[in-house]
């Protein structure tokens, strides 16, 4: 299953959005970016696109009340999806026949009378010449019985530890939700892959099953394969504990590393455990022809604000690691990263205004701000309309540099400075050559 399209009305900030997401080779699967500042939409973007892949039952779940889905004045909204499924991999829950090769999933909230405080949460409803229902959504990605429609999103608080009780409820459930839980509930942790990872271990001492061999030597082989950084790999798994063992030979159990490592961890191991229950082991776990072990099954993944707790080269890596050992997963994420929107692959980078640029729209960047940004440094990209950022340089920079071009322009002029303000320009001067490392101060 793929998101082919997008389009949202009235939702929250947005009143009409609508993004092609298909590549221009006509597949979907890549890393598909939405960059903008705090507060342009790019939560809500992605928790629309979740809510109507799974659904307005495991999506009300998640969000509880739907108050504040609707645009401020306006009575409905709507978020659609155009959905191609996989011929191999989804099955729908009842037998007869199937829909075209592409079909709407679609969610909407409405308030049933003008003085109602509460909105309604349902499916978006489409009828055929019959005047029938078509439930074509509900026998496909949204019902827990049907095969295959493989999603998950995750929110940017992704820990290893530390889940509600609450949260848990939604962790264990075995409906749509529990691949979404951490993208609405910042009280949600990834625990639960880990211990079935753990429990794999404890049956591996009481059986020699193949399957149970399969996904541990999968998940070592995959999560080992440049993952984590200094050398880090799974080097033990016991009932207690998953260790890892960095190239210096320091081992320490998952839990007590670095917030960025588990973070990525907790991320990709509950991917594969959620792949895992939706295909099962059976050809799951392969090698490319690279030798390298990946998961060829299509779906898609949603990770909002992906850079969080990473370092900069990590940044970097993580996307192409992603697209390398998940080649079939359509990835929509959200970032205030260049290096994370640099990896966008063709028509896979939109754009976001923020709410003070009441001129500006939510769009795909054009082919040319593409290929500048894609070619381009981080530098470049930070100061490029992606983010909108007119310098790079501290506010405390930006003053003093302003500081010395006025003191020099008097100085060059022959107007006399104050002994202050030449005490200040000596300085100003030193500080600005050390900055510059020799190059000319005129380009400040």
């Amino acid at each position: 299953m793929y998101i082919k399209a997008l389009q949202l009305e009235n939702v929250r900030s947005f009143t009409d959005v609508n993004f092609d997401l298909e590549r221009p080779d006509g597949s979907f699967a890549g890393w598909t970016v939405f960059v903008g500042g705090n507060s342009s939409g790019k939560s809500t973007i992605l928790r629309s696109a979740a809510l109507a892949l799974i659904g307005p039952e495991a999506g009300g779940r998640l969000t509880g009340s739907p108050t504040g889905w609707i645009y401020n004045g306006q009575a409905k909204a709507s978020a659609v999806l155009k959905v191609k499924w996989d011929r191999e991999h989804d099955r729908f829950k009842q037998t007869g026949r199937n829909p075209s090769e592409v079909f709407e999933a679609g969610v909407r909230w409405f308030f049933e009378k003008k003085t109602d405080d509460l909105a309604q949460f349902k499916a978006v409803e489409k009828r055929n010449a019959n005047d029938t229902r078509i439930r074509i959504a509900e026998c496909g990605p949204w019902s827990p019985n049907s095969f295959g429609w493989f999603s998950a999103g995750y929110g940017p608080m992704r820990r290893l530890t530390g889940s509600s009780s609450e949260a848990m409820r939604y962790s264990i459930s075995k409906e749509a939700e529990n691949r979404f839980v951490t993208l609405f509930r910042e009280d949600a942790a990834l625990s639960e892959s880990e211990e079935w990872l753990r429990r794999m271990h404890a049956r591996s001492l009481e059986s020699s099953s193949d399957k149970i061999r399969i996904v541990l030597e999968g998940v070592q082989a995959l999560m080992g394969d440049g993952l984590l950084p200094h050398g880090m790999k799974i080097s033990r798994i016991t009932v207690d504990h998953v260790f890892v063992k960095d190239s210096r030979g320091v081992e320490l159990p998952m839990r007590d590393i670095s917030d960025g490592c588990r973070s990525i961890y907790a991320t990709i191991l509950d991917l594969v455990h959620g792949l895992y229950e939706v295909y099962g082991v059976e050809g799951l776990f392969e090698a490319d022809d690279q030798g390298r072990m990946v998961i060829s099954r299509p779906g898609v993944v949603i990770i909002d604000e992906i850079e969080a707790h990473l370092h900069p080269s990590w940044q970097r890596d993580i996307p192409e690691w992603l697209k390398v050992h998940f080649p079939k997963i359509q990835f929509l994420v959200s970032t205030h990263s260049p290096l994370i929107a640099q990896a966008a692959d063709p028509n896979g980078l939109f754009i976001l205004p923020l709410q003070a640029d009441t001129d500006q729209v939510a769009r795909p960047a054009t082919m040319a701000e593409y290929e500048r940004i894609r070619w381009g440094t981080a530098h470049k990209t930070i100061l490029g309309v992606a983010f909108g950022l007119s310098t790079t340089r501290t506010k405390w920079a930006t003053q003093q540099l302003k500081r010395w071009q006025e003191l020099n322009a008097k100085h060059k002029a022959g107007v006399p400075l104050a002994r202050a303000e030449a005490a200040d320009l000596k300085v100003l001067r030193k500080q600005l050559e050390l900055a510059l490392d020799g190059a000319p101060m005129e380009t400040w």
